[in-house]
């Protein structure tokens, strides 16, 4: 009678837990939808605004130039006018690049969230009660000495984002995103995921071992 009992137990776990990520996928793939609905039309409202403005640039450049030859009253005002535009042209340009690395940091977020997604899926399948990443002390001292000063930065100021440990290190977004994942692969670093970007920081475990590693 306990067995039948402690099966109908395990089989109402297993059941809820199947839900529970049949429900995680589906919001997943529909975030993929929504981003990819909106990745191509803000993509068509910049390519439509990047002509615009470079129609707009190469009338302003015409019209510097046809006045370089003329001498007409108040010509310094004119200029003056020119070059005013000219800046809110560059300005414009400069919102576009940023508005451009957004939408690829969005990118970014939703393939992690997809894989994730996946890697939940399938240590689902092994067991329920599996700990994730654990720290795997044995591979500490594999580490580079890039992803040791990741470490120190985390365990010194606290948690940081792919950007903000990008500019601290000096690496592209790509490489310092590809270092991030494999010091959470590894069991180094948490990962919070309910913002995005996603937040990192250092495990308990691994900030102590650092401090006994600099006495």
């Amino acid at each position: 009678m306990l067995d039948y009992i402690t099966s109908i137990l395990n089989l109402i776990m297993l059941s809820a837990i199947s839900i529970i990520l049949v429900i995680y996928v589906v919001k997943t793939l529909r975030v993929s939808r929504e981003y990819t609905k909106a990745k191509n039309i803000i993509e068509e409202i910049i390519l439509s605004f990047n002509k615009d403005m470079d129609a707009l640039k190469n009338k302003t450049d015409e019209l510097d130039s046809n006045l370089q030859s003329l001498q007409i009253p108040e010509m310094d005002h004119v200029k003056s006018e020119i070059k005013s535009l000219s800046s809110k042209i560059k300005k414009l340009q400069d919102q576009y690049s940023i508005l451009e690395e957004r939408i690829s940091e969005i990118k970014t977020s939703i393939d992690e969230l997809s894989k994730m997604s996946q890697s939940v899926a399938d240590r689902n399948k092994l067991s329920p009660m599996e700990t994730i990443f654990p720290l795997k002390k044995e591979t500490i001292f594999s580490l580079t000495p890039t992803e040791l000063k990741i470490l120190e930065i985390l365990a010194t100021e606290g948690d940081k984002t792919v950007r903000e440990i990008r500019n601290r290190i000096g690496l592209t977004r790509e490489h310092t995103g590809r270092l991030m994942k494999n010091l959470y692969d590894k069991g180094y670093i948490e990962r919070r995921t309910n913002r995005i970007p996603y937040v990192y920081r250092i495990k308990k475990e691994m900030k102590e071992f650092l401090a006994k590693k600099n006495l």
